[in-house]
This record gives C-alpha cells, structure tokens and sequence, in this order.
C-alpha cells in the first residue's frame, strides 16, 4: 500500500489520557484475550514490507533477544553471492546475527526500515508494546515468530540531518521472496501467515500475471496469504467500455499533478487497435499501428509520452490471459490529454483502461467512459488469495506534545474509509472478503526516520515509539494479525478454512449494506467470531478435505482425510450457479472432472451430519 497520506486539522486541547489500539474494541479483540487467552505464540508471521527496525522493543522479548527468525533485505545487494543465499538476490540475516547486532549495538545496523512503514505495519500485527510500560500499544498477535522480506522502497527527501531515500520496486522479486518464504516455513515447521502489504492499481487485475500465478502456487502449497485490496479509491481511475469496427473513439484523461500519470489498458488479442495521442496544446501524435501478433511489438518513445503497444505474449505483466496491453506514460506537463483509439479488427471490441497515481488526494482521473469500482491491485486479484479492505473506526488523537489531533475528509465512524480500492476484479470477480479498521491505528515508530519526524503523528505516552498509521496498510496487518491468533487457536487450518471463516465471522449494518458486495466483502471482520468459528471447526462447520492439482486442466483428485458413509459433491461456478453434483459413499478419495470451460469454480463437499467445506478450484 501507499505511504500514510493524512488531512491534519490542530485544536486547542492539552491533555493527557489512555490512548490504545482504537480497533481493539471494535473487533471485540479484548474478548479474545480475557476468554481465550490468545498471543500468536508458536506462529510465523511472514511480512513482505519495507523492512523493519529490529531495534525497536516491539520486536525483542522479555529476555532481551529478537523475535525475528530472519530478516531477508532484497534491497540490499551485498549477500547476492553468499553462499549461504541461493536466490540470487538480497542478503539473509538470521537471528543469531541479529542477536549480535542487538548486544554489541551495532551501528550502522544490519538492514533498517528508514521509512517506518514496513516497521510500523509489523507492529500492529504482532508488537508486544513494551516500549511503554504498560504496553498500551501492543500488536494483536504480540508473541508471534517474525520473518520481515524487505522488497521494495518508498522514496523520501532529507529530514533533519538525515538522507533522503531513493525509492526501488522491482516485480520480478515477488516470486524469489514467495521461494523464501517457502523454505523458511518448510524449516521453522510453524503455522504461518503471509502478508505482503504492498499494490497499486493497474496490470490485468484478473489473476493472471506472473505474480498472481506465484502468489496461488504458495497458497495451494498450503500456505495462507493475504494482500489489501489497495488505496486507489476515491477518484475516477477507472474506464471501460467498446469500441466497434472503424469506429474512433476518445477516453479523455485530466492530469492534474506533476510527474508521470500510467495509463494502462487491455483489450482482447482479437483485435486491433490504432492509437493516437492529442497533447493539452491540441498537437496530436500518431496514429500508431496495433501489434500484428501474439507477439508483435508497437513501442513509441515520444520523449514526455511513451507508448508500449503489447500482443498478449509480450505485455508487461506475463498474463496468461488472451489480452493484449497499452501502457501509456504521461511524464509531461499537466491539462487535458486524449487517448484516441480507432477499431481496425473487432471480434470482441471491450476495454478495460486504469489511471496510477489517481486516488482520492489529487486531480489526476478519466473525463470519459468511466467505470465505478475495479480499483483492487493486481496482486490481491489473485484467485485464492484473502483481501482486506478498510474502514473507519476513529479519526483522532492525541500527539506526543498534547495537542488532539483529526483527519478529517476520510469517512465517518462505521463508514468505509475514502481510499480503500473496491472490486470486481477485470474479470469479474468479487476482490473483497471482508473489512478491518484501519483508521486509524496505533504502530511502532523508530527515531531517525521518515515517519517519525512528523510529530504531530507520534502519540502521547507513546515514549516516541509509537504513532498512528492508516489506510488499508493498517487493515491489513490488523486482520493478519487475527488470522495469526486462529491459527494458533487451530495450527491445522487450510488457507481455504481461514478464508471462509474469516467471510463467516463478518457482519454486516446499515453502512455495509446487504452482503457480500464489492465494497465491503462480506462485511466487518469480528476477531471473537473468528476466533469461535475457528474452536468449533470440528464440531459443527468443516470436514477435513483438499483438493490437487489447483490449478488444473480440469481433473482433480478431492481427498477427505478419512472415509464417510456419504459425501456429496456440489460444483458451483463463481457467479453461483450449482453446474454438478455427485454422491459418493464409503470413499475417503474422490475423482473429479470439473465440465465447463477455464475459470473459477467451488467445491463444495458435505458428509452425512451435514459437516461441509467449500475449496476453491482454478480451472485453466
């Protein structure tokens, strides 16, 4: 997700009061931990971030030693070729070296998070507080096992004497970060969550890219995982629409802001369209040629405008889908731009077209043929992953000087929060499971970095350890948070289970309206549900059962874990509609061929006393 991006409003208030983790009672985590007693303990959680300050309190336990098993610095070049690495990349510390580094107090440290996102993010899933005495601002999950995959960077400039940051992204690291977490799993022999707290608007957004194949394949080895659904909410940042044969037409764009505005659309390989760009001052470019093929390649390089004209084997996001791409870079000046696309070959003649950066805090957006909703990242459209989105439970604060703090502009109580991305997905697909609140919460802070100096967000009593963060960033580790105390409640829990319980343990009122929807998911997540839901798992929601190979070519092998007298089989397609169903007795394995043609499909398999579960199955 994005940096914390806030609208600060100052009042004349001084004083001083117990400030808390503001989503705790709203998720009824308290009742969690007078019940049941809950800590995250003997669970590994996996955050794919910015890194983190392994210094901070948050991450050392009561005897003085890291919580973390690894910290993996793909930013850091250094270890590529340690022998120790095999992924080519980055440099793995374990926590033997971060013990060192804590007693001899290195300095420089070994890998730092000098942003505070990624530090303050891990705090709220599993910081255990004790940089206050009275912990008021622990994580959900504060005795969890920590593996930090630092992957990408925010850019910032100078701050009070320090560096500013370059910032670094490169996609191809999804897949080797997934391998890591893999092998450390596979070690550590834990229950594991996986986070990856990081997408933007734009790519295919059908689960299809190289990423999202990467982010199934570790979920269907068995690993639960969860993206937010993004922050791209807020604006016009989305069109679609169809364009016939030598038909032109024109998806007018305001760029308003300064820097580079990604235009990014998709359309079927079937046909062909030419493109012309017209300029603020009416100069128009073009027109450009569509790639001939498959594999054709239509690139122009304007200087301020560059144009990657993609078949659908070259596009830039190693789709498997039969969709071709136009990337359009505007890096120039601002005012009113026109994409002026002509049909020269129609067979199916629809488009889909995204705008980055254009969410709720500036003027960048479509004039034209805009389309609410499909804002969700192309990370979180992956087929099984588990998306968050975000809402509002408080708005203010307190600040480290005394002064009450407010954001204002954002949603009221209970609301969905301006931001949050909403689904479907490009191909249709509901991208929400469910909502978390994340406005605003309560993370750690480290000196020194970008996210500290703004005092006005660091948090009385708060020791300048802890301050506030928000948007889905927050929802998202909030509710991984959750998921690592059922896990613990449960270690034997599929990621298909988590899913379900998790859509289970949602509500919905008056501003969530009737669910599931493409805003809120499912509704509200409620930490006390989840939790319950998880503990009667075996006695009344869930049969053990799972299926291979997922994805497949269609036929899978359902295994029970034990044989029942009766079992049936219902095949259900992603819209609802029941398209199969078998009875089966006395098997413990069941044979499958799933008819219809490549999409997603769901399982759903009931005994004899009514147990059931309901897996999620890709057909290629």
């Amino acid at each position: 997700m994005k940096k914390l991006y806030l609208l600060i409003i100052l009042t004349f208030s001084q004083f001083s009061f117990s400030q808390g983790l503001p989503a705790r009672e709203e998720t009824s985590l308290d009742d969690v931990y007078n019940t049941y007693g809950l800590t995250g303990e003997n669970v590994l959680i996996i955050m794919i971030e910015r890194g983190i300050d392994y210094r901070h309190p948050d991450f050392i336990d009561e005897n003085g030693n890291t919580r973390i098993a690894y910290i993996y610095d793909m930013t850091d070049p250094t270890g590529a070729n340690d022998p120790e690495n095999p992924y080519g990349v980055g440099t793995i510390f374990t926590s033997a070296q971060i013990n060192d580094a804590l007693d001899t107090n290195l300095d420089p440290p070994l890998t730092t998070d000098r942003h505070g996102h990624g530090t303050a993010t891990t705090g709220i899933t599993c910081g255990d507080g004790s940089g206050t005495a009275n912990l008021e601002f622990q994580g959900v999950a504060p005795k969890a096992t920590i593996i930090s995959i630092k992957i990408t960077l925010d850019s910032f400039p100078p701050f009070n004497g320090e560096p500013g940051q370059s910032g670094f992204w490169d996609p191809t690291y999804v897949p080797i970060a997934l391998a890591f977490a893999q092998d450390k799993i596979d070690e550590l022999g834990l229950p594991s969550v996986t986070l990856m707290n990081l997408g933007s608007i734009g790519g295919p957004t059908d689960g299809t890219s190289t990423n999202c194949q990467a982010i199934d394949n570790f979920i269907t080895a068995g690993n639960v995982f969860l993206c937010g659904v993004g922050d791209d909410g807020g604006e016009d940042n989305f069109a679609s629409g169809n364009i016939n044969q030598n038909q032109t037409i024109e998806i007018d764009i305001n760029k308003g802001e300064t820097g580079n505005l990604r235009f990014d659309l998709w359309y079927s390989e079937d046909d062909r369209f030419t493109v012309s760009i017209e300029r603020p001052n009416g100069i128009i470019e073009g027109p450009f040629s569509a790639p001939n093929n498959v594999n054709g390649v239509e690139d122009q390089n304007l200087g301020d405008i560059y144009i990657g004209h993609r078949g659908a084997n070259v596009e830039f996001w190693g789709a498997t889908s039969n969709r071709r791409e136009l990337l359009i870079d505007f890096s120039g000046v601002t005012g009113i731009y026109k994409v002026i696309l002509e049909g020269t070959q129609i067979n199916d003649g629809g488009f889909k077209a995204t705008l980055n950066a254009a969410t709720y805090y500036n003027s960048n957006k479509f004039l034209s043929y805009v389309t609410p909703g499909y804002s969700i990242n192309d990370f979180a459209s992956a087929n099984l992953v588990i998306t968050p989105t975000d809402y509002v439970v408080q708005n203010d604060w307190v600040d480290i000087d005394g002064v009450f703090r407010d954001i204002t502009g954002q949603g009221e109580y209970g609301e969905i929060w301006i931001g949050s991305s909403s689904s479907p997905t490009q191909d249709g697909r509901l991208g929400v499971d469910f909502a978390a609140p994340g406005e605003v919460c309560y993370a750690a802070y480290s000196p020194n970095t970008y996210y500290e100096q703004f005092q006005f967000n660091v948090l009385q009593n708060s020791n300048g350890l802890y301050g506030i963060q928000n948007a889905v960033s927050a929802a998202a580790p909030l509710s991984m948070g959750i998921i690592a105390l059922m896990l613990e409640a449960n270690p034997s829990l599929t990621p298909e289970q988590v899913e379900t319980i998790l859509q289970q343990s949602s509500i919905s009122d008056s501003d969530t309206g009737s669910v599931p929807n493409d805003t809120w998911g499912y509704g509200k997540l409620n930490a006390l549900l989840a939790i319950e839901n998880t503990l009667g798992i075996e006695e009344s929601n869930f049969i053990t059962a799972s299926i291979s190979p997922n994805p497949t070519n269609g036929e899978l092998i359902i295994n029970l874990g034990e044989s029942y007298p009766e079992t049936t089989i219902e095949v259900y397609t992603v819209l609802g509609q029941k398209v199969q169903e078998y009875n089966y007795q006395n098997r413990s394995e069941i044979k499958l061929t799933i008819e219809g043609q490549s999409g997603i499909y769901f399982i759903k398999i009931t005994n004899l006393k009514e147990k059931s579960v309901t897996l999620k199955a890709i057909k290629k």
